[in-house]
């Protein structure tokens, strides 16, 4: 509400004008509108706020200008909560982290903010997820996730659950967001998110 509240500068909600495009060197929506985006990272458990917390953030977010959050370390292993609960295995995705994400993208949306998603960042996989020598397997899958079959295949099993995980606050899955404008996964993984 003050001078320095740029808030009316956003168009909310995230997403109402469909999915963005890249025409030429600018991102575009799918109706035409140019848009230019100036954002800032939620890191590991910023990602995971309570509900009066995400409000908060997406309103001082808002109030900045900010029009996009990169959501990044969410599969961090060091990361109380990540998308794995903490829990042995990386093959399940936790309920209670991902109702606080999902209410967090729904403030964020509500506000104009839309989203960038790193789903492939710091996992890692151990003995229970089926992965041998998981001590020689670099974080993230970053090099060995490029040609081993097994890490291939829990990476396209994370993405599948992460992007089709139907938001109960948007009423959307992640895959069909509009207001999803960027993601970054492993490049053998486009072919997934296409379908």
């Amino acid at each position: 509400g003050t001078a320095l509240d740029v808030s009316r500068l956003l168009d909310a909600p995230a997403g109402k004008y469909g999915p963005l495009k890249r025409q030429g060197e600018s991102f575009v929506f799918g109706n035409g509108k140019s848009v230019r985006f100036w954002g800032v990272n939620l890191v590991a458990s910023a990602n995971f706020p309570t509900h009066e917390e995400a409000d908060r953030l997406a309103e001082l977010l808002a109030q900045m200008g900010v029009n996009i959050t990169r959501h990044h370390h969410m599969d961090a292993a060091w990361s109380t909560p990540n998308l794995f609960g903490n829990a042995a295995t990386t093959q399940k995705l936790d309920a209670a982290a991902l109702e606080r994400f999902d209410y967090l993208v729904a403030a964020l949306q509500k506000r104009g903010i839309y989203q960038f998603f790193d789903m492939l960042v710091h996992r890692h996989a151990g003995e229970p997820d089926g992965v041998k020598a998981p001590a020689d397997v670099v974080n993230g899958f970053k090099i060995e996730g490029e040609f081993a079959p097994q890490l291939i295949d829990l990476q396209e099993k994370f993405v599948e659950q992460f992007m089709g995980h139907q938001n109960p606050y948007t009423k959307r899955s992640y895959a069909k967001d509009p207001a999803v404008a960027l993601g970054e996964v492993d490049i053998g993984l486009v072919d997934i998110l296409a379908e």
